[in-house]
């Protein structure tokens, strides 16, 4: 499509796309407040259900209660005259509702007040409500609608299974509700009560919206329409509860507020858009037109003119003057833009030469306390070591129980570093102790103890030692508070410390010491998951003993390798 004056377009759009508009919005906004409407009827109408259903449900629950009641007080059902006694105090207290109080036992005898003599063929036992509530002997049971024998109409019935101390079955007590006592002052022309499977219990009125189960089936609350009338329902228990409004009655306001705002759109619309139109081409367009040209004229030659034109339009003049400072500011940057280009390269050179020195520098650190660690394991498997490469096992099993925990790779390598310092700390205890060949004496013990806080205090200072420290320092306690030196216990130890802890007692169960013969793998692993009396499961971390269970023939292999080495 070709390009279009700028005067034909605002004739166009105000003359036929804006009255198209105009109408348009009049019925959103028209909608907007029919719909509003509706749901302010709507929620009306369903307030008047509420009110209903919950008188409803306040005299079943009443009931409940009543029926709790004397079901904790069992030796008034224990013989015939005190069950009459109970019956006739329902009766009077409760008849306003109620019609004929029933209390049936396991043999097959029936008491009921006002005294009432049913069929010999009736057996209480076989009726449905006796089988709930013999079914159900912790609360009351409210069954489904039935039609009562002595009444004709339709009733509820609430039962409740009387047990005696021992919990044996003394009979069930029923109370019978009749819907239309209840309802009688509550249920309004157009309204009716549905059972759960759509029986008609109670109506005031015809029947002009029938509601069928399906329509309340998976929802507690409702509307359904017809060309009839809207029936507004609400679900409570296994009772419906519908109101009944004509189709007209309940669209009558909302339709009047429809005519009204779409009649008074129209009504004023007109006028307003041939005064706009005039304004439009007047304040808009002819200031328009020459600021294009003045534009065109920038990108020719760099010169923006506008020859002084404004518009009685305070965005347009707005406009304007801030488009000639805009395009000032835009003519001085761009110099300087041009000026510093060279200056930013030359910094973004100098930049990445930084950046590279610094991860050269950084890296030597690292590789530095590196170095160190592996210098401190070497003074320390040299200064206690009798079993071989105690130091190296720890180092890869440890390894093998990080990853297996699912730590992140940083720690699993600081783990795998820094493992073999774990005992770091003996470097200070006296010789004489630390190579004894007989068992220890209590004070001996205490000081070889402290090479956990001696190690400790070596490692500590420096936040790259950190996992290191943890290690010395804790490695000694246990999940159970039952370590040293501390005794701490669950999540309070970290975790490499427990680690380490696991692997340390497995390599000394296996290897051999002056004063103990080495285990076996199988026998090391008997002592770890079902304890020896100085050895328990609980003093190692869940997760870290669920993983010796499974894994164990890994860690035999990763042992037995580095035993060779």
């Amino acid at each position: 499509m070709a390009p279009r004056k700028l005067s034909d377009v605002i004739k166009d759009l105000v003359y036929k796309k804006n009255l198209i508009f105009i109408f348009l919005l009049s019925l959103v906004i028209a909608v907007f407040v029919f719909i509003v409407t509706y749901y302010i009827g709507k929620k009306d109408w369903f307030e008047k259900l509420t009110l209903v259903s919950n008188e409803w449900e306040r005299t079943i629950d009443h009931y409940r209660d009543v029926l709790d009641f004397f079901a904790d007080r069992s030796k008034d059902f224990e013989n015939p005259g005190t069950i009459l006694e109970v019956l006739k105090l329902i009766r009077e207290h409760f008849g306003d509702y109620s019609a004929y109080p029933i209390f049936a036992t396991p043999d097959g005898n029936y008491y009921i007040y006002p005294l009432y003599t049913f069929p010999p063929d009736f057996d209480p036992r076989e009726r449905p409500w006796y089988k709930a509530a013999a079914e159900n002997p912790d609360s009351a049971v409210v069954t489904p609608p039935f039609t009562h024998r002595i009444l004709g109409v339709v009733t509820f019935g609430i039962v409740r299974a009387i047990l005696d101390e021992r919990g044996n079955l003394l009979g069930v007590l029923g109370i019978d509700i009749v819907p239309s006592k209840v309802m009688k002052d509550l249920l309004q022309p157009g309204m009716y009560v549905l059972s759960e499977d759509g029986t008609v219990l109670l109506q005031n009125g015809e029947i002009h919206v029938k509601l069928d189960p399906e329509d309340f089936e998976s929802r507690d609350y409702g509307a359904k329409i017809s060309v009839s009338g809207v029936a507004f329902f609400r679900k409570t228990g296994s009772t419906v509860f519908v109101i009944q409004v004509p189709l007209l009655v309940f669209l009558r306001n909302s339709l009047l507020h429809l005519g009204y705002v779409i009649g008074l759109a129209f009504i004023i619309s007109f006028p307003i858009v041939r005064r706009v139109s005039k304004l439009i081409d007047r304040e808009l367009r002819v200031p328009l037109e020459v600021f294009s040209k003045a534009s065109k004229e920038y990108l020719r030659s760099r010169i923006f003119d506008l020859g002084g034109t404004s518009s009685n339009i305070l965005e347009i003049n707005q406009l304007i003057d801030e488009v000639s400072d805009m395009i000032t500011i835009i003519e001085s940057q761009r110099e300087e833009l041009e000026a510093s280009y060279e200056e930013l390269e030359a910094s973004y050179s100098e930049l990445q030469k930084m950046a590279q020195e610094i991860e050269e520098k950084s890296r030597a650190v690292e590789e530095a306390y590196e170095f160190f660690t592996y210098k401190l394991v070497d003074i320390v498997e040299g200064f206690d070591e009798p079993t071989g490469n105690h130091v190296r096992r720890v180092q890869e099993l440890s390894k093998f129980f990080a990853e297996e925990m699912g730590l992140d790779e940083d720690l699993v390598h600081k783990i795998y570093l820094y493992a073999p310092l774990h005992d770091i700390g003996k470097i200070k205890v006296p010789k004489e102790i630390l190579n004894k060949k007989g068992k220890l004496t209590a004070e001996e013990w205490e000081i070889m103890k402290k090479h956990t806080i001696w190690g400790g205090e070596l490692l500590s200072g420096r936040k790259e030692l950190e996992v290191a420290r943890n290690i010395a320092l804790y490695h000694h306690e246990s999940y159970d508070g039952t370590g040293y030196p501390f005794g701490l216990k669950d999540d309070e130890i970290p975790i490499e410390a427990q680690i380490v802890k696991i692997v340390d007692v497995y390599d000394a169960l296996r290897s051999e010491r002056p004063y103990k013969k080495a285990l076996s793998h199988e026998e090391a692993v008997r002592v770890i998951l079902e304890g020896d009396g100085r050895t328990s499961p609980s003093n190692f971390h869940p997760k870290l003993i669920e993983i010796f269970r499974e894994k164990h023939e890994k860690i035999k292999e990763i042992w037995e390798k580095t035993h060779g080495e």
